[in-house]
């Protein structure tokens, strides 16, 4: 139990543990809620809502550096631009169950034209570019719940002074599936997930590859041409 990111590499590499239950400072109900997943009454289904770093991030990084991105000083900050090697990753979280995944190989358009997206002047939030559809299925011996992860990785922006992130989660859905159950998740991908966003506070649309990630899973890639061009 910890309010923040806790070196537990200790735990996880260590022959004695079989495993490792996380929690944030719970409240009344929290003795509870733990000792009921220990002991089979509950079946876990939580992701971690942070990167935990190794112990020796606070020796490589100043306390007044509170830079996100990567610097030769800084390994940078969060799952959007850490370079090291984590100890758990965002998003990172086991079951009493197990899960898998596939998608449709729908007929989907990967290449966009900037000047034709900003032509028709979009509505960056509501505009679909692609609807994944993500098939999830419970693949273990008990009932559960499964939290989905959809991801984009950035094309490298012109703007030199920034380092584009290295991942940026774009939708997340939880489901619950009994044994050999099988139910569908869409994520929808908006312009608003493909904007690079300046110093400035300005929105731009960057040319290059857009890599989308389901999971652990590169599944498609969009393509946008043309210059960059100022969205907002």
């Amino acid at each position: 139990m910890s309010g923040s990111s806790l070196d537990l590499a200790y735990i996880r590499d260590s022959s004695q543990y079989d495993s490792l239950i996380w929690m944030g400072y719970a409240g009344q109900a929290g003795g509870l809620a733990i000792a009921n997943v220990m002991f089979g009454q509950y079946n876990p289904g939580g992701r971690l809502p942070i990167t935990i770093y190794p112990a020796s991030y606070v020796d490589a990084v100043s306390m007044f550096d509170m830079q996100m991105r990567p610097s030769p000083m800084n390994p940078g900050r969060t799952y959007k631009f850490y370079t090291g090697q984590a100890v758990f990753e965002f998003g990172y979280g086991l079951s009493y169950t197990t899960f898998s995944y596939s998608w449709y190989n729908d007929s989907m358009n990967s290449i966009f034209s900037i000047k034709s997206l900003m032509k028709n002047n979009y509505d960056e939030k509501k505009v679909s570019l692609h609807l994944y559809r993500v098939n999830v299925t419970n693949t273990g011996e008990v009932a559960g719940d499964d939290v989905v992860l959809a991801f984009i990785t950035p094309p490298k922006t012109s703007f030199t002074d920034q380092t584009p992130p290295i991942k940026k989660l774009f939708g997340f859905e939880r489901v619950r599936l009994n044994v050999n159950e099988t139910t569908q998740v869409f994520f929808p991908l908006n312009i608003d997930s493909l904007l690079t966003v300046a110093l400035d506070g300005s929105k731009w649309l960057e040319p290059g590859s857009y890599k989308i990630i389901i999971g652990k899973q590169h599944i498609h890639t969009v393509q946008l041409q043309g210059q960059p061009t100022r969205w907002s």
